[in-house]
């Protein structure tokens, strides 16, 4: 995968558990112009289950702009990692 367009991480605390999480935005891999997004949270990379292509299982979405892409990024890898922490307590 290419250097990253775009990224933000952070953390995030439920129920007194600190999970990290990490949006990036890339080129989609397919559709050239448009923009894709990668996660990660507690430091592990999220596979797509619905690969965008076959050689890039770890891409989501297709966005118009690379902050679009980015903003749906964020807003997963918070839900990831909220859920991640319900889990493990």
């Amino acid at each position: 995968m290419d250097k990253p367009i775009l990224e933000k991480d952070g953390m995030k605390s439920e129920f007194g558990i600190n999970v990290t999480w990490y949006a990036a935005v890339h080129s989609h891999p397919l559709n050239k112009g448009k923009y894709s997004y990668a996660i990660a949270t507690h430091n592990v990379l999220e596979r797509n289950l619905f690969p965008l292509a076959d050689f890039d299982s770890c891409l989501f979405g297709c966005y118009d702009t690379p902050r679009q892409a980015l903003n749906a990024g964020v807003e997963e890898a918070q839900n990831r990692a909220s859920d991640f922490g319900k889990n493990i307590r």
